[in-house]
């Protein structure tokens, strides 16, 4: 779904029309002089008002930008979702381009105008929070959760109305032994039913990630019912979650393991970078090579260091839509050291030329 609107995006053609990217921080400030007022207004009050003097006299660029200032405005200030944390907005009126986005995550303030959408703060937020399904299960109960930018939604879940007939009871002789086998079948058939619901809902919303949590037993049944695709999805580690906790408190589980698996497996893929570079192999390092495989359509994955000072807003974002429009993915590298001398800047190679 993402993933569609970030193609669009790099796919729209320069325009001689002012393109704004708003990027806002939609949480009430907690402290300062005016507690309970979004961060992210005044951001926006000042820059659209400093943007709108740089296109007088009146002109058809000025009706455009005016046109999505107050549908920007209007949009910022209706009621938002308190799981809503940071707002998206990219609109140019002469060219019909509207796309709003709420997310769950931390954004920084930003409001640009441009003659092209600005992705960078979009694609690092794909990178980090990719669309994730979570399944919370006993032996006789589940509950789903689908997690994207942030955001952790409850689904319904399915429960079986015989769930009585997991409760383990004392009984004696062999009558506690036919009864055990009887509980364990039909936790087997229930874990059946929760994988087919499961791996059905991974399928509806795309899901990338599987993460599974509840109490050993039922985490190991269902493990053990998955089909291969769907382990090829599912995290090692397992959450030790309570059926009956509360969502906030889940986001909060699933926010902590998310970030320390996506610091780890940006690690990884630096390290593997730097290792290719070194060998002569498919790997691509500096902001000049790697920008000539993206024109080339060579390059597999570009890795990035947000905070490198080798590149200016304008040629990241060039990059960043070079890779979105060749079908390579982006991937945030934060604090590493040996990347870093490489001008936080390359690529995994699908060929060399």
């Amino acid at each position: 779904m993402h993933e569609d609107l970030m193609r669009k995006l790099a796919e729209f053609e320069p325009t001689e029309m002012p393109v704004l990217s708003v990027y806002l921080d939609a949480r009430p400030q907690a402290t300062g002089g005016s507690p309970g007022i979004r961060s992210g207004a005044i951001v926006l009050k000042d820059r659209l008002h400093e943007i709108e003097k740089t296109y007088r006299p009146r002109g058809d660029d000025l009706d455009s930008f005016m046109a999505d200032r107050e549908k920007i405005e209007e949009f910022f200030n209706r009621e938002i979702s308190p799981a809503t944390s940071g707002l998206i907005i990219f609109a140019c009126s002469a060219e019909n381009l509207w796309e709003e986005i709420e997310v769950g995550a931390e954004l920084e303030n930003e409001v640009t105008v441009d003659k092209v959408p600005s992705l960078f703060q979009l694609a690092k937020m794909l990178d980090e929070h990719d669309t994730a399904v979570v399944a919370v299960v006993d032996t006789s109960t589940a509950r789903f959760f689908v997690t994207r930018f942030g955001k952790l939604k409850e689904v319904d879940a399915p429960d079986d109305p015989n769930a009585k007939m997991f409760r383990k009871r004392s009984m004696g002789g062999w009558k506690q032994t036919k009864y055990q086998r009887n509980i364990d079948n039909n936790r087997d058939d229930f874990s059946k039913a929760i994988v087919k619901d499961l791996e059905d809902l991974i399928r509806k919303v795309d899901a990338k990630n599987l993460i599974i949590a509840g109490d050993e037993i039922a985490v190991t049944l269902l493990q053990n019912n998955l089909s291969q695709k769907t382990r090829e999805i599912l995290y090692d580690y397992v959450l030790r979650i309570d059926m009956k906790t509360p969502r906030l408190d889940i986001k909060e589980e699933v926010r902590e393991l998310f970030e320390e698996i996506e610091r780890e497996d940006a690690r990884v893929q630096a390290d593997k970078l730097v290792g290719a570079v070194r060998g002569g192999g498919l790997g691509v390092a500096g902001v000049n090579p790697t920008r000539q495989a993206l024109e080339n359509g060579q390059v597999e994955t570009l890795l990035l260091d947000p905070q490198t000072e080798n590149l200016d807003e304008e040629t990241r974002n060039e990059l960043i839509r070079l890779a979105t429009t060749s079908g390579a993915g982006v991937e945030m590298v934060e604090n590493h050291e040996k990347f870093a001398a490489l001008d936080g800047v390359g690529g995994f190679l699908r060929y060399k030329i």
